[in-house]
């Protein structure tokens, strides 16, 4: 909201320079972006009168003599299509300074002597939206109401002089969006009541309100009231009223539209007005758009209409979209005579929908979905008459129209001294309190120290007492509330249990040369719940950006899959990414939230170099990385069971649900070919990984991991080779060897698989290493050799192996 300093003038007495004032109102806590003077860096800027004007022949120059108030007019060539004898214009004389810092100097143009430049306002600053149409392209000429004579500064005859405050306000301080909302703000401030006048007017024609059917839906437009006013005369506004629009940002475009805009900076109420001859049926309704419907704004912009728009109509076709801008078909023209003057109250919601949607924000409709103030209504269509009867020669037919007149109460906000002063940490007296009240417009009933505080409906910002502790604060001063330590209980810090265990995986994980990742807890609601067993009802965003973050996620693989397209994609293959996070459902009637740990595998598991094979990562790998995480923190191996699973994004048949103590606590395996396939970046990619649920993980273990120092004692291995059935697992012979090797076998391992040649037909070779150590004693071979004898009988007699 650009606020005049002259224009407050009109409510207060303000004596304070301007920069100092502003300085002052953004500490109450409204922000001063700016301050603009528009004369500043101007210089030698005059009215002069337009004596005599010849066209040059063959240019498009004029030869002129104008009287800037000196001894002898003034030649000046202008090459301005609308100059022409008579007018009143702005004159730069030889040295002047004009925008940009550009200086005037005496010249020749085409052989002719040029003493100075007469101007258009783009010239001396004015910014292109604010210019009248009718000098867009030329010089600006003064109207013939303008108090002006040559020689005279321009500056303050076109509003120069002014200082203009940027209020950059908040969503909920929309009550300064008006001027004589800002002057009750800077009156507190300042500590003056502003001079805010009621509106009387007098109506001089018949009444009118039986001529007009109007019908209103009050759920779209709790207050709806219309006005008359005939015999109209459309001309330019009075120079007074352009030049308070265009240092507001609104560029003047006749008395009737000026007065709406003129009456909205004023008291904050949006306003149309309608060619009279719209309603010759004598039908208006409020409504929402049918199907189909077509309107033609005012900025000639066709939309078709949405079925949550708000409309005007005549009975039949829309005119209006309610709160944004007027149709074309009701558009006050030059044959105009007779308007219809609208003020409203309309759905805020809705409105702010429709200007987004047809991207068609406007001043009106940024007011509308901040919030208005309702007992403006009225006061703003007396308003607007009383200015059309003067500055159109209009008159006002009697009666208000009053469609929809719902009422609002003003808020009443029951609160104490005692808690307002402990909130602000503060010590102000009663009678202090009371003042600010007294400063800001708000009746207070007292009884002690319980205080009733009645907010007046222009502050509809404020409705608890936490509010009031904010407007004492502000108006108090910041910098007066004394500074103190907070009294805060003294807390220790550190992570919980939970949380060490969780750094304590993160740290295992990139110990085995993992990158962490992090993600968008926001996706998809196909790739959400993609990589899940038993997926739960998605949690979705109310308002998203676009579709693919319109729900949170619940696996962290999508994340993972996506991190690795995109390395793809740049040629990077060799992938070892973990992330650890949270997902998100929405089961059971309640929002949910899980901590999850996931890895993803790509390329070779080791980068390629002549000391080895290069051998690509698989299953197996995976799963090794896994049991190393697990065997980590604490959790047997031996508990762990993987089962096939079929788990939609992943491989039917290399993908396995991880269980503990019959538990599922997460997934492993390899990406579908289907997910990779129908990335460009991965089409021919293979990507492991697993995710495994931390909550469920955390829960199952009972104890930590004790680290074990190295042993006193040399340790003892043994090879053993065994031709077994093929139908005899790895998992089983372990089984036997570890029931019959005794308590000093600390370790067992897969050294050697083979089946073909010089094996007979339906058996296989299995060779294992096993390791025996006495943390307490040295090992003798003997009793390692009777270790051997059991496993081997055992072997034997349990699996019919044969020992090689």
């Amino acid at each position: 909201m650009l606020v005049s300093y002259n224009w407050l003038q009109d409510f207060l007495n303000l004596d304070q320079e301007p920069h100092a004032l502003a300085e002052k109102i953004t500490r109450t806590g409204v922000e001063i972006a700016d301050v603009k003077h528009p004369e500043e860096g101007l210089k030698k800027l005059v009215v002069g009168k337009v004596l005599d004007c010849k066209a040059v022949e063959g240019t498009h120059l004029h030869l002129t003599h104008v009287d800037v108030g000196e001894d002898e007019p003034l030649q000046i060539v202008c090459g301005a299509p609308n100059v022409d004898a008579g007018e009143l214009v702005i004159v730069a004389l030889h040295g002047a300074r004009i925008a940009g810092n550009e200086k005037i100097k005496k010249g020749k143009i085409r052989g002719m002597e040029s003493y100075g430049m007469i101007c258009g306002l783009q010239e001396i600053g004015f910014s292109d939206s604010v210019v009248p149409e009718e000098f867009a392209d030329g010089i600006y000429v003064f109207p013939e109401d303008a108090d002006v004579k040559p020689g005279q500064d321009v500056y303050e005859a076109l509003g120069m002089d002014d200082y203009i405050l940027d209020f950059d306000i908040t969503p909920n301080r929309a009550d300064t969006l008006s001027m004589e909302g800002a002057a009750y703000e800077v009156g507190a401030i300042v500590d003056q009541k502003p001079k805010i006048e009621d509106v009387v007017l007098k109506e001089d024609g018949p009444d009118w309100t039986d001529s007009l059917d109007v019908k209103v839906d009050k759920k779209l437009a709790p207050k709806f009231y219309l006005r008359k006013l005939t015999g109209v005369k459309i001309q330019d506004s009075p120079l007074w009223m352009q030049r308070r629009l265009w240092n507001a940002g609104i560029r003047p475009i006749n008395n009737i539209v000026d007065v709406t805009n003129y009456v909205m900076l004023l008291t904050g109420q949006p306003m149309h007005a309608y060619d009279a001859k719209t309603f010759e049926n004598g039908k208006l309704e409020v409504r929402l758009a049918n199907k189909g419907e077509k309107l033609t704004l005012l900025n000639e912009k066709e939309v078709e209409l949405d079925l949550k728009d708000i409309v005007i109509t005549d009975g039949e076709k829309p005119v209006m979209m309610a709160g944004v801008m007027g149709g074309l078909n009701s558009e006050i023209t030059s044959e105009t005579t007779d308007v219809i003057l609208e003020s409203a109250i309309f759905d805020p919601t809705l409105v702010r929908k429709a200007a987004l949607r047809h991207a068609n924000r406007t001043e009106a409709s940024s007011r509308y979905e901040k919030g208005t103030n309702w007992d403006a209504t009225e006061k703003a269509i007396n308003m607007a008459a009383l200015l059309l009867r003067n500055d159109a020669s209009a008159t006002v037919d009697e009666g208000i129209i009053k469609a929809a007149d719902t009422k609002r109460e003003p808020v009443a906000v029951k609160t104490t001294i005692s808690y307002i002063n402990k909130v602000l940490g503060s010590e102000i007296s009663p009678e202090d309190m009371l003042k600010i009240f007294d400063r800001l417009g708000f009746p207070v009933d007292r009884d002690g120290d319980d205080i009733t505080v009645h907010v007046p409906n222009r502050r509809w910002d404020i409705s608890i007492p936490a509010d009031l502790v904010e407007e004492v604060g502000r108006i108090f001063g910041y910098d007066n509330l004394k500074s103190t330590q907070p009294l805060l209980a003294e807390t220790h810090g550190g992570y919980s249990e939970k949380e060490e265990m969780m750094r304590r995986m993160k740290a295992i994980v990139e110990g085995q040369g993992m990158m962490e990742a992090i993600s968008y807890s926001l996706t998809s609601p196909e790739k959400a719940t993609r990589y899940t067993k038993d997926p739960k009802d998605v949690v979705k965003v109310q308002m998203p950006l676009n579709s693919s973050r319109s729900v949170m996620r619940q696996n962290l693989m999508t994340g993972l899959v996506d991190a690795a397209s995109y390395n793809f994609a740049r040629k990077q293959t060799q992938l070892a990414l973990f992330e650890q996070g949270r997902v998100y459902d929405h089961d059971g009637g309640t929002f949910n939230e899980h901590e999850h740990l996931a890895t993803l595998y790509s390329g070779n598991t080791l980068a390629e170099n002549w000391q080895h094979l290069t051998q690509k990562v698989d299953f197996y790998f995976v799963k090794g990385q896994l049991t190393n995480l697990f065997t980590a923190i604490g959790i047997d191996p031996e508990k762990v069971v993987y089962k096939a699973e079929g788990i939609r994004g992943m491989h039917p048949t290399r993908t396995a649900g991880i269980y503990i103590d019959k538990q599922y606590v997460g997934m492993i395996g390899m990406i579908a070919h289907a997910v990779t396939f129908a990335d460009k970046a991965l089409r021919n990619a293979e990507l492991y990984g697993y995710e495994i649920n931390l909550d469920a993980i955390i829960s199952i273990l009972t104890k930590g991991v004790t680290a074990v120092p190295a042993p006193k004692f040399p340790s003892i291995e043994r090879d053993l080779s065994l031709l077994v059935d093929k139908e005899v697992t790895n998992q089983e012979v372990e089984n036997v060897i570890k029931s019959n090797a005794g308590k000093y076998l600390t370790e067992l391992k897969v050294i050697d698989v083979y089946e073909g040649a010089h094996i007979d037909s339906g058996k296989k070779s299995l060779a294992y290493s096993l390791t025996f150590l006495n943390r307490k004693d040295t090992l003798t071979d003997k009793v390692v050799n009777n270790a051997m004898d059991k496993i081997e009988a055992g072997l034997e007699n349990d699996l019919d192996v044969k020992v090689r």
